[in-house]
């Protein structure tokens, strides 16, 4: 890399553009000549109040870039412009558009993000681009009105002159005959008609009131609204119910074509970062010095307009295809929960299941240990064999028949005893 000088660092921020070949060049030179860190901020803060308006959001660029990627070789830049960024910001936000101020904040939050400065100082970054958003609106609200009180006094002189028209036409009518007063009286439904058209077209009075309204109702911070949404979700039901069937090998195949999109295009995308400055680059007009050189840039912005109008047209219709698809994995992911739901629960009745089953598994268990040991009983070999069931029969006559002669045996007096024979109560002796 060539040597350090003030002088050269003025020559390469005066040619620095917005592209990011430009930016990262000129920042990965400044790094390495990082021990004039002094020198460069201070040259940096000069030049950026030197630059026109819309130059000055690519300092901050700038800016970002070695602030970030200086990071792991020493912290000398983030200190060095820790105290020019103020200021820095206040100039950018001074007479820049609402696109600018989008890209400050989106710079803020980055640095927020990654803890490049702390809460304090990207607060007090922040405030000049609320001071800037607080006034621009008082603004737009001033010029609006008096664009409004404009028409509407537009409306109303053509309002009055209709008037006087029809009025001067309803005389010329009271004079004319009979034959013209017909054509008169569809002249005058005409030009009533065209003059109602003309209040409904030109609203300029009502919009007016309404737009001055709206433009200083009080409009809620991004930040309550944000938090409104996300309490809003938290308070939506979970869906339960699963979503439409989706094939997983389309989702797939879905999936491995984007891999071909527009954004994965490289070649596309080196073509469009190898355009050349004069094409993007608006400050470049002026070094123009003659017809040739004017064609010659319209051909080359025609060339990127055409490119840049294709791979846009591409990237209107990836977006479509990643919505589609987000849509898809989202109805993909219900129906995986709900089966995952539904095996769950069938999980856990078969666990019930085999829980019954090990209980009655060990209570069989249980009983079988509580069973006799019969090879402790003692050994019946040598005994009388058991009496089969014809003996069994005949020991029953036996008892039977041995029962009726001990009956038979017992003498009449005793069985006609009376109750007076064992002097029981209630019998009466002669």
């Amino acid at each position: 890399m060539s040597g350090f000088t003030s002088q050269a660092l003025e020559k390469k921020l005066i040619d620095l553009n917005n592209s990011q070949q430009s930016i990262q060049t000129l920042s990965l030179w400044l790094i390495h000549h990082r021990k004039h860190h002094k020198t460069i901020v201070q040259t940096w803060f000069a030049e950026l109040k030197k630059a026109k308006p819309a130059r000055r959001l690519t300092f901050m660029y700038l800016a970002n870039d070695i602030i970030q990627n200086s990071r792991k070789k020493g912290p000398e830049f983030s200190k060095e412009f820790g105290g020019v960024l103020k200021t820095s910001f206040e100039s950018v936000a001074k007479d820049s558009d609402d696109k600018t101020l989008a890209a400050l904040e989106r710079i803020l939050s980055i640095w927020e993000t990654r803890g490049i400065y702390d809460g304090n100082d990207i607060n007090s970054f922040k405030a000049s681009l609320i001071l800037r958003k607080s006034q621009q609106p008082v603004k737009e609200v001033n010029n609006s009105s008096k664009a409004n009180d404009v028409n509407a006094k537009q409306s109303d002189h053509k309002e009055k002159d209709a008037k006087q028209r029809l009025d001067h036409n309803n005389k010329k009518d009271v004079q004319k005959g009979p034959k013209e007063t017909k054509q008169t009286s569809d002249k005058k439904e005409s030009k009533k008609r065209s003059l109602e058209n003309s209040k409904d077209s030109n609203p300029s009075k009502k919009r007016s009131t309404v737009e001055l309204k709206n433009s200083l109702s009080p409009h809620k911070p991004k930040v309550v609204k944000f938090v409104e949404s996300i309490e809003k979700k938290a308070t939506t039901p979970a869906v339960v119910s699963s979503g439409p069937a989706v094939d997983a090998e389309a989702l797939i195949k879905a999936l491995q074509e984007l891999e071909n999109s527009a954004s994965a295009d490289a070649g596309v995308r080196q073509k469009i970062a190898s355009l050349p400055t004069e094409v993007f680059d608006a400050t470049l007009l002026d070094k123009i010095r003659d017809k040739g050189a004017a064609e010659r840039l319209t051909k080359l912005v025609d060339e990127a307009r055409s490119l840049l109008a294709d791979y846009n047209t591409r990237l209107s219709r990836e977006l479509d295809d990643r919505k589609q698809i987000s849509q898809l994995l989202k109805n993909y992911t219900q129906n995986q929960r709900h089966a995952l739901s539904v095996a769950e629960q069938k999980l856990n009745e078969y666990k019930e299941k085999l829980r019954k089953v090990v209980h009655v598994r060990n209570e069989l268990k249980s009983h079988l240990q509580n069973l006799p040991d019969l090879s402790r009983l003692p050994s019946v070999t040598g005994l009388a064999p058991l009496p089969s069931a014809c003996d069994l029969f005949n020991v029953a006559r036996i008892g039977g028949n041995s029962a009726g002669s001990v009956s038979s045996s017992v003498s009449p007096n005793e069985s006609n005893a009376s109750p007076i024979d064992y002097g029981t109560p209630g019998s009466n002796t002669s």
